[in-house]
């Protein structure tokens, strides 16, 4: 790919960018699979007869489908889901014929390591966490309660096991949500965060979540328990909390 021009990113090294009069075309490859878009079509023509000399393809036309999400296209944009990924993963549980709840976690939930809880099958817990861990790629409103049941995957009891079934039960409620990408004109970049405030029980660290748009669309999210220094958690101003997002993600 460098020697076609293309440009390997540093932060996914499976992804290739070229710019060529204004004009931009990405290739990102997994294994033997590949992803070619852009706004050059000339460019990608070229560059699919020049990888036709080094390797045997075929061109399987538009996205349709790439492990395990779901690519549909509308009047109104470009909707990613992962709905047969929440079917499949409900049945292999046995949780087609669950009753939903509204909300992936509860409110104000006591999730810790206490002494004597009841332990759970860890295999098939950490089984669960990573696959929610990935259909979190089009799910943010589950990312939250992911971060969390994440956290004990080493030593999960009975209760954590639980709020994973939780999240299962909410994902039953709405199988085919995803992330819908709007083509406008808008592209200012706005950001969000917030802090639930040394929320942990077993360590009393915090929280923190992000969340950025470029225009109207979702692009980048995150949960993550933050970092405490000395022992210590102290209450921050939303400049500060905001100013330690920037200085810590860049």
């Amino acid at each position: 790919m460098k020697k076609f021009g293309y440009k390997q990113s540093n932060f996914d090294h499976t992804l290739f960018v070229k710019q060529k009069n204004s004009k931009v075309t990405v290739l990102i490859v997994y294994v033997d699979d590949m992803i070619l878009t852009g706004d050059d079509t000339d460019e990608m023509q070229a560059l699919e007869a020049q990888l036709s000399t080094e390797f045997e393809m075929k061109n399987l036309g538009q996205l349709k489908y790439f492990l395990g999400i779901e690519v549909a296209r509308s009047d109104q944009g470009i909707c990613l889901s992962q709905k047969k990924y929440v079917l499949d993963l409900l049945n292999e549980t046995g949780m087609l014929a669950c009753k939903p709840v509204d909300t992936p976690i509860e409110m104000n939930h006591t999730l810790a390591v206490y002494p004597n809880q009841l332990q759970a099958d860890i295999g098939k817990y950490q089984r669960l966490v990573g696959k929610l861990i990935y259909l979190a790629h089009t799910r943010p409103d589950i990312s939250y309660a992911v971060s969390v049941v994440n956290r004990f995957m080493h030593s999960p009891s009975d209760e954590h096991m639980n709020a994973v079934y939780r999240i299962l039960r909410y994902l039953k409620g709405a199988p085919g949500k995803g992330l819908l990408f709007t083509r406008n004109q808008n592209l200012s970049i706005k950001g969000y965060t917030a802090s639930d405030w040394a929320r942990d029980k077993t360590t009393r660290q915090s929280t923190s979540g992000y969340f950025t748009f470029v225009g109207d669309n979702l692009v980048t999210w995150r949960s993550k328990k933050q970092n405490v220094w000395q022992g210590l958690v102290l209450r921050q101003s939303s400049e500060e909390c905001l100013m330690e997002f920037v200085n810590y993600y860049g």
